[in-house]
């Protein structure tokens, strides 16, 4: 017992040397609660946040301390204790910032001076962004939340998991993060705890963020080299804090969108870095508010040591508020050795002394070793940095000579490794275990009474799910059969085995469907995977599909194996019966048939009944490089209209023929034919990810992807009447114009080497879409073209082009600026061969509407002929 005693005591005897507590309240001098306010100590590179209540905490070794009380329109107070072995009771009363112009500098030229401060601040950006080499810190990251609104359709489903409207969810965690130039971050959690649905939370995003450069994140900062265009700027005042002289800029956007910031932007005077920012984001149905404060970690390096993020979300009859706050700490940084550090140092010696001559104090045997165009750079730089009048030529020269300056000493530029390395976050063995006890001393940010609550809440419901009982009920809830899975379908989960098994449902509406060749159709599909950690995959599918007209049951069975992940390498087998389309590729979408057949009595759908067996593969010959083979046998017989039955008629017209129309019989009649298939794609520096051994290729790149496509129809094997070849060569590309324009091209040239006996099945067959209605649609469809009609087995070449962008045309007037989610789009489509020569349209449209609404207006053309006009309403769904 002693023994044990003792054992505690030599434990909790450093404890008390070095885990001295000063807590309290932060408050305006009104006594009201600073929410989110900074604490911070220089000497230790360490800090805490107050919470939205003001309150604060922080743990001091023994000693004398200087202590830094922030927050944005507040004057910094220092304060300076002494931490003697006893804990700190210490309420703080912050005094507003004291704004003046007095010493703002008016231009000759009449401009705000705001645009001086600003052209400073974007040509030291690139050296500030890179100043740092890699850092290490300790980040405590909390988020909350509360769903302020929920439609009457989704409040059942939601309290089924906990989830109700005004209760609050909160997640916090600990993590040791280390960051490297250019954008690697590791991170371990340390601890992480969660009153919602999920143990998972990344700090990164907020952590690592960088104002200098947003626009991966898909905004413009408005210290990006392009901000003039886009943002105007103005001096408000200016303020003194920690010796430096601070300009405060509004930003305010020249236009509105999703991508634009406005709010303040705190600039140190003669260094031109972020001290603090305050700053707005309007996205879709979205609005955000973020707090940066800065602060000097080392006498050079000023780092983020606070943010707070406000998100409140309203749309589509949800409403949601949340907020997230971090507290950054224990910064260990290691300046950037192949830059020139230098120049910071001379404007703080120029500011200082006053001297017109920097270059004297630059280190003489540095001087001796540069070369003529490297003085002279130096010179230019020195020059603009003290240019009094810059104006936006010299503000985009000083970057060129900064960018410049930055990569002297860098080696010759590697190119980017192929594979996107996805940065794992190492969890502590015992991160997610941490009890209240352990929170209570290492939380930085004390709780709200709010999250203190949904903490307990939570706590209570771990100790039942915790139980043996709760955990077989969950168990037998993914595996047992129920009646009501008859009803409505159901997956069942072998979380043990990793695998799952789908079953349809009676009352699968989407299942249901209609044409005049089957009538009524009910589709039950089935499917088994299974699947583990090696990259392999397999998965057994059949879809059991009855006509009702017909009294017909197709049945076909699919069973694909990918056998190596890496190699994206798979193997398939599939037979059955299916009625299929003419145009199996690209044909119309089947329920937008089924609405133009009942409604309309325009049945657009021509099929054909196919029983067939088929094999392929597919595997990854090099990075980029795929190929595909595939080899199918098809008894192929004509079909017949079964059913007229209809909702309306408003045209009074008959149902046309299952023939397409202008097409001969003899091209549809019964026929067998064995067609092998071989694809070749390929694209140059395909990036990718590799996730539990399966390798993944981006899909949103600016790389040009070529493809080779030979087709041939097999004759007198297995009494196959087909005897043709058809080979074709094709070019895709997509990528960005500027910051939010997209252009998106394809080129397909086919040429039929023979053609001695094809069905119409064998056709070329093009994505057209004739009604004026289209159901999710791609891009590359011809507008104005009927189905079938222009389908050909002789040469042929296709284009399409789109161009996409965020304000081109009816976006700029007043009534669509404010449409954050619509965007404008330009659309050119042309095709020709020998029964449709030089046949394209043009057309532009407005995506996005209401985020699942494009609207179009189409012009084809035969030449130099006008043909059509027509409009377009495409549901994204």
């Amino acid at each position: 017992m002693t023994k044990n005693f003792l054992f505690l005591l030599f434990f909790l005897f450093p404890a008390t040397l070095f885990s001295q507590q000063i807590s309290g309240k932060i408050t305006d001098t009104d006594g009201n609660a600073i929410p989110f306010a900074n604490i911070y100590i220089t000497d230790l590179a360490s800090g805490t946040t107050s919470n939205i209540e003001g309150k604060y905490r922080l743990d001091l070794p023994a000693g004398e301390w200087n202590l830094q009380y922030r927050y944005l329109g507040f004057k910094t107070k220092e304060v300076t204790v002494n931490m003697n072995g006893n804990d700190l009771e210490m309420d703080v009363a912050l005094a507003p910032q004291t704004y003046q112009l007095t010493e703002v500098k008016i231009l000759a030229s009449g401009e705000d001076p705001a645009y001086y401060v600003m052209r400073k601040a974007i040509a030291m950006g690139d050296y500030y962004t890179k100043q740092v080499s890699e850092y290490d810190n300790k980040v405590y990251l909390k988020g909350s939340g509360k769903i302020t609104s929920v439609p009457r359709l989704f409040k059942k489903k939601l309290a089924e998991q906990d989830i109700s409207v005004g209760k609050t969810f909160v997640t916090e965690n600990i993590s040791k993060i280390h960051f490297k130039l250019p954008n690697k971050v590791e991170e371990e959690v340390i601890s992480i705890r969660t009153s919602g649905l999920d143990d998972q939370a990344n700090p990164m995003q907020f952590i690592t963020a960088n104002l200098y450069n947003t626009r991966d994140d898909g905004f413009i900062s408005p210290l990006d080299k392009t901000a003039f265009s886009v943002y105007k700027f103005q001096l408000e005042s200016v303020f003194e804090d920690q010796g430096r002289t601070i300009n405060r800029i509004k930003v305010i956007p020249k236009r509105k969108g999703k991508d634009l910031f406005r709010g303040y932007l705190n600039i140190s005077e003669t260094y031109w870095n972020i001290h603090s920012a305050d700053l707005q984001l309007t996205l879709p149905m979205t609005d955000v508010q973020m707090h940066q404060l800065y602060a000097p970690v080392t006498k050079e390096v000023w780092m983020p040591v606070s943010f707070d993020f406000e998100i409140k979300f309203k749309g589509l009859g949800f409403g949601l508020e949340g907020m997230y706050v971090a507290s950054i700490k224990d910064y260990k940084v290691k300046l950037n050795p192949d830059l020139n550090h230098d120049l910071l140092k001379q404007q703080e010696l120029a500011r200082k002394q006053e001297e017109k001559d920097i270059s004297q104090l630059t280190d003489g045997k540095d001087s001796e070793i540069l070369s003529t165009r490297e003085k002279k750079r130096k010179e230019d730089i020195q020059n603009l940095l003290e240019k009094n009048d810059m104006d936006n030529g010299d503000m985009r020269k000083l970057y060129r000579l900064m960018e410049k300056e930055n990569q002297e000493k860098k080696k010759e530029k590697i190119k980017e490794p192929l594979e996107i390395k996805i940065e794992k976050v190492k969890m502590a063995k015992d991160a997610k275990n941490k009890d209240s006890l352990y929170w209570a001393e290492m939380r930085p940010i004390p709780l709200s009474d709010d999250e203190k609550i949904s903490f307990d809440q939570k706590d209570s419901l771990k100790i039942v799910r915790n139980t043996p009982e709760y955990k077989d009920s969950v168990r037998r809830a993914n595996r047992e059969f129920k009646f009501n899975h008859i009803l409505f379908g159901k997956t069942y989960r072998y979380k043990e085995e990793n695998s799952r098994l789908s079953v349809p449902g009676l009352f699968a509406i989407d299942k249901i469907s209609y044409n005049t060749v089957q009538g009524f159709t009910f589709e039950a599909p089935f499917s088994y995977s299974k699947k583990d950690t090696l990259g392999h995959y397999f998965e057994l599918t059949s879809a059991p599909t009855y006509a009702f007209s017909r009294e017909h049951l197709d049945f076909s069975i699919k069973s694909s194996y990918r056998y190596n992940g890496m190699k994206r390498a798979w193997i398939a087998f599939e037979a059955g019966s299916k009625a299929v389309d003419f145009n199996e590729e690209s044909g119309i979408n089947p329920m937008l048939n089924a609405i133009s057949s009942l409604y309309f009595k325009d049945n657009y759908l021509k099929l054909y009944d196919k029983n067939y067996v088929s094999i392929w593969h597919e595997t990854d010959l090099s990075n980029g490089l795929n190929l595909y083979t595939e080899l199918e046998y098809a008894n192929r017989k004509q079909l017949y209209n079964t059913n007229s039955w209809y909702i309306s008629n408003p045209d009074d017209q008959d149902y046309s023929s299952n023939i397409p129309e202008g097409i001969n019989p003899e091209l549809v009649r019964d026929n067998k034919a064995l067609t092998f298939i071989a694809q070749l794609d390929y694209t140059p520096r395909h990036r990718y990810t590799v996730k539990q051994g399966v390798k993944r290729m981006i899909s949103y790149h600016a790389q040009p992807t070529f493809s080779l496509l030979y087709k041939k129809g097999l004759k007198d094997v297995f009494d196959s009447e087909t005897d043709y070849s058809l080979l074709e060569t094709s070019l895709k590309q997509a990528f960005d114009i500027g910051f939010n324009d997209r252009l998106e091209y394809k080129l397909k040239a086919g040429s039929f080497l023979s053609h001695k006996k094809t069905f119409f099945a064998d056709y070329r067959h093009f994505n057209t879409s004739k009604p004026t209605v289209m159901l999710g649609s791609s891009w590359d469809t011809f507008r104005l073209l009927d189905y079938y009609q222009h389908s050909t087995n002789e040469d042929y070449l296709e284009a399409h082009l789109q161009y996409t962008s965020d304000r081109f045309l009816l976006k700029r007037l007043p009534i669509l600026n404010n449409s954050l989610a619509i965007q404008e789009n330009l659309f050119a489509n042309y095709l020709t061969h020998a029964n449709k020569q030089n046949y394209w349209e043009v057309g532009y449209g407005l995506s996005q509407i209401f985020l699942l609404l494009d609207v179009e207006v189409f012009w084809s053309f035969d030449g130099k002929q006008h043909r059509d006009t027509g409009v377009k309403l495409k549901f994204n769904f």
